[in-house]
């Protein structure tokens, strides 16, 4: 008996100890866990947080790609539908052109999209990222002026080289590369003939009663001149009634007034604007204006490419400009043509040389070829004229072959021009790309830029319409604020054309 009590006390503190021990190991455990719980759950909650911020981010850059595509998307439909050109009119059909209202323009979009008005989805899902526009700033622009009309330079040629070949660029390079060469542009025939004459009226020292020199002869081709310098057009055109009397006010339009400026060009594109560009530019000109050979059937005015070369404000008196134009450029390239014909020169020699004989005064006899030579250049060049304003083709340099007057034939002209059918040369459109390329190019930029205002204007809803109010890519700092946060997020974007 006494040995079996042993036995059950011993056994008895055995279950104690065990019991005790068994409490000391769950007491470990719950304190393990509770350790291991407390880091899984702040693993768990920075995992939520940063997936928050990641989808706020997500979102931001989705809802601002959708609200500067939007502010793409509102062109200027005119601008598009009569020169295919894309910019938006941050006037918004106003008289007060104002970046600060494509920035408002931007944030009624933002808004928009961040806060839908779709009730069945807001009464399913829940706004998790209750993110709101907090700020729009328009930190950079590309207007259609800056760089001097380099951002509308640009999209012209993207147009124009779709359309046009390098090897018909390389001819006009060809023919302005012959103008400057032979000094086309900027010799004056008629002003050489002036001291020619000039040298000759020196010589006499007393009048007839007539009006005749002392010489007892007309200066010869003197006539030619009078019709020259008396007004060109009445000469040429057979229907003087038919020009156009369309007249504006210059300072009405950018390139008299001091234009809207933005940054300058996009620099994510590139755009050299080196000559065979400029090239590019002038045959978009030409495609997109009318002129006396091609008129535009609702441009405002009838001559636009004239204008873009001259820019008076009439349509007569664009046209009377590139007349003399024309006539300078043909009597200089004449006049290349016949000191290089031998059998011409030594023609204009013996006629002069027997003027010269019949005043008694052979040492004249250089004068009066000067003075033949310079005067059947512009006696030929008037007929050149009016073969191109009837719409035929007159040779940049002639030849034998081209050539219409003859001596007898120049110094008996009356003013009565009947032009030829002629397929070989260069056309009237040909003479005025060589002019475009003769004059600043952004000269050229803001007159086009005035005709297109010009006839914008005349469309519905558009009579303040500005070219120096579009822009064709801007930059915008966006500042969103999101619930529970106090650092804004932030983000920069540029879009454009």
């Amino acid at each position: 008996m006494q040995e079996s009590k042993i036995v059950k006390n011993a056994m008895r503190k055995d279950r104690n100890s065990k019991n005790r021990w068994s409490n000391v190991q769950e007491g470990y455990l719950t304190v393990v866990l509770s350790l291991i719980l407390s880091i899984m759950l702040s693993m768990c909650l920075v995992l939520i947080c940063g997936a928050r911020d990641n989808m706020r981010r997500l979102h931001i850059e989705c809802v601002t790609d959708i609200c500067m595509n939007s502010i793409l998307a509102e062109y200027h439909r005119e601008l598009l539908n009569q020169y295919d050109l894309l910019f938006i009119d941050t006037s918004y059909g106003t008289a007060v052109p104002s970046y600060d209202k494509t920035a408002v323009r931007l944030i009624e979009y933002l808004a928009h999209n961040l806060n839908g008005e779709d009730i069945f989805l807001e009464s399913v899902y829940r706004d998790a990222s209750a993110l709101e526009v907090q700020g729009v700033a328009i930190t950079e622009v590309s207007g259609a002026c800056d760089d001097g009309g380099k951002v509308l330079r640009r999209q012209t040629v993207d147009i124009m080289k779709q359309q046009i070949g390098l090897t018909y660029l390389e001819q006009i390079a060809d023919w302005c590369d012959t103008v400057k060469a032979y000094e086309l542009d900027t010799r004056d025939v008629l002003a050489e003939q002036r001291i020619a004459v000039a040298e000759l009226e020196s010589w006499e020292t007393a009048s007839t009663a007539d009006g005749e020199g002392a010489f007892g002869i007309d200066i010869p081709g003197e006539h030619i001149v009078s019709f020259w310098e008396s007004g060109m057009l009445g000469l040429l055109v057979d229907d003087t009634a038919s020009l156009s009397g369309r007249s504006i006010h210059t300072e009405n339009y950018i390139s008299a007034r001091e234009p809207l400026q933005g940054t300058g060009i996009n620099p994510e594109v590139t755009f050299a604007d080196n000559f065979v560009e400029q090239l590019l530019f002038h045959e978009y000109i030409l495609a997109y204006t009318g002129r006396f050979d091609a008129q535009k059937e609702d441009g405002f005015l009838k001559y636009q490419t004239e204008y873009i070369l001259a820019g008076n404000d009439s349509d007569l008196q664009n046209i009377k400009d590139i007349v003399y134009r024309l006539l300078a450029i043909r009597a200089a390239a004449n006049l290349v043509y016949l000191v290089s014909d031998s059998e011409k020169m030594k023609l204009a020699e013996v006629t002069a040389g027997a003027l010269a004989l019949l005043i008694a005064l052979p040492e004249l006899t250089s004068v009066f070829q000067a003075v033949l030579v310079l005067t059947w250049a512009l006696a030929e060049s008037i007929y050149d004229v009016a073969q191109l304003l009837d719409g035929n083709r007159v040779a940049l340099l002639k030849t034998g072959d081209g050539w219409h007057y003859s001596l007898e034939n120049m110094l008996a002209f009356e003013g009565s021009l009947i032009t030829q059918k002629t397929e070989i040369g260069l056309s009237y459109a040909d003479y005025l790309r060589i002019l475009l390329c003769l004059q600043d190019k952004e000269v050229t930029t803001f007159r086009l830029m005035d005709i297109m205002e010009m006839d914008i204007r005349q469309t519905p809803g558009n009579a303040s319409f500005r070219m120096d109010a579009c822009i064709d890519s801007f930059c915008a700092e966006i500042l969103f604020s999101a619930a529970g946060e106090k650092e804004p997020y932030s983000i920069t974007r540029r879009y454009g054309y």
